[in-house]
C-alpha cells in the first residue's frame, strides 16, 4: 500500500522551546529504493519512509542531511556515529542494545524473485531450497531478513547469498541470469514490476519475513528525549495518514 501523509497544523510552542538535535540528522542514500527512498527525475530525494522521517523531524525542529554511503556499512556507521537514522529496520535483540529504535511505522514482507523462464526455481519455496540446490541467491547484506537467511549466512550454504548493493542492481543481475533469485521487499518488487512494464519476473508467494519496521538511529549524538519526542511526532503522522492502493501485479501462480 502506497502511503501520503497528511501534513499536521501548527505545532505548540513547546516543541520548538527544546533542542532535540545540535546537529543535522544523517542518513545513508546508496541506491533508488522505491517507493520508499529513492531520487525523482529531477534530481530530488523522496519516497513514503523518507518523507515520513522528514516530516518527524521538521516537527521537532530538526534538519536531514543525506549522505552517499554504502549500505552494508550502515551498521558500523550507525554504531561509530558517522550515521545518524536508518530506515526500514527489523527489530532483533542486538539493535534493541545497540541503538535507538521507534515505534515501528509499516509492515514489511520480504520475498523471493526470480525469472518466469527458470522453472527449477519455480518448483522450490523457500531460500533454504534454493541454496541446496545451488542458486545463487543476491540480497543486501546489510538488513535483516529473519532467522532463516541469518542461520544460513552462519553455514556453509553462505557463499550462496551474494551482497548486491542496490535493488537496480539486483534486478540487473536477475534479468541477465547471473543470479537465480533476489530477496526484497514485496512492495518494492511489485511497485517496480508495474512501473517498469517487467513481465519476465516473478514472486515466490511464501514470503522470506514478515516484520515491523522502525527508523534504526545511532546512540552517539541522539538520546531518549530525542526518541521520546520523535515517536511522539511519528505517531501523529500515522494517526493521520491516507493508504492509497497500488496496482497490483501478477505473483508466481503456486
Amino acid at each position: 500500500m502506497k502511503r501520503v501523509f497528511i501534513v499536521l497544523g501548527l505545532l505548540s510552542s513547546s516543541v520548538h522551546s527544546e533542542t532535540y538535535c545540535h546537529h543535522p540528522i544523517r542518513i545513508v542514500f546508496s541506491g533508488d529504493w522505491y517507493p520508499y527512498f529513492y531520487q525523482d527525475k529531477q534530481g530530488d530525494y523522496t519516497g513514503q519512509d523518507l518523507e515520513l522521517l522528514r516530516e518527524s523531524l521538521e516537527n521537532m525542529g530538526c534538519e536531514l542531511n543525506i549522505v552517499q554511503l554504502p549500505e552494508r556499512r550502515i551498521t558500523a556507521d550507525l554504531l561509530s556515529g558517522r550515521v545518524d537514522v536508518a530506515i526500514a529496520a527489523s527489530l532483533t535483540e542486538a539493535r534493541q542494545r545497540q541503538f535507538l529504535l521507534s515505534v515501528p511505522y509499516r509492515q514489511q514482507s520480504t520475498v523471493l524473485v526470480f525469472r518466469t523462464a527458470n522453472k527449477k526455481t519455480a518448483a522450490l519455496d523457500t531460500v533454504s531450497e534454493l541454496v541446496r540446490q545451488n542458486k545463487l541467491i543476491a540480497l543486501n547484506r546489510g538488513g535483516w531478513f529473519g532467522a532463516e537467511v541469518a542461520s544460513i549466512l552462519k553455514s556453509k550454504w553462505a557463499r550462496h547469498l551474494i551482497h548486491v548493493e542496490t535493488f537496480a542492481s539486483r534486478l540487473e543481475l536477475l534479468r541477465r541470469g547471473r543470479v537465480d533469485a533476489f530477496i526484497d521487499d514485496r512492495e518494492t518488487v511489485l511497485a517496480n514490476i508495474n512501473k517498469l512494464h517487467l513481465s519476465d519476473l516473478c514472486i515466490i508467494p511464501r514470503p522470506v519475513d514478515v516484520a515491523e519496521q522502525h527508523y534504526m538511529f545511532s546512540k552517539m549524538r541522539l538520546d531518549d528525549d530525542f526518541l521520546s519526542e520523535f515517536n511522539r511526532q511519528l505517531s501523529r503522522l500515522l494517526d493521520n495518514q491516507v493508504d492509497i492502493p497500488v496496482p497490483e501485479a501478477n505473483d508466481h501462480p503456486h
